[in-house]
């Protein structure tokens, strides 16, 4: 069973330009930006642990922070087998 991956993101006193870049990067990464402000999710290949997916994102926010040249923000993330439900009033 794939494994995915809900990622909320705070990029805490940032430019436009870097939110952007930021957000770009994670795409790149094949994540996916929900409607909702700053969550994400991503799906992971079958056979993925939960701790290999969550060392990849850990890695991936990373990685788009330093490209988007942030150096302060907060994220939580949460693995599951499931994807995460989507919905709106």
């Amino acid at each position: 069973m794939a494994v995915s991956v809900m990622l909320s993101v705070d990029l805490n006193n940032v430019t436009s330009e870097a939110r952007t870049k930021f957000y770009e990067e994670l795409k790149t990464r094949l994540w996916v930006k929900l409607k909702l402000t700053t969550t994400w999710r991503a799906q992971f290949t079958e056979g993925a642990t939960h701790a290999a997916a969550i060392s990849t994102t850990k890695s991936d926010v990373e990685a788009a922070a330093k490209l988007a040249g942030i150096t302060n923000y907060e994220a939580a993330a949460s693995a599951s087998d499931e994807r995460p439900t989507e919905w709106k009033s």
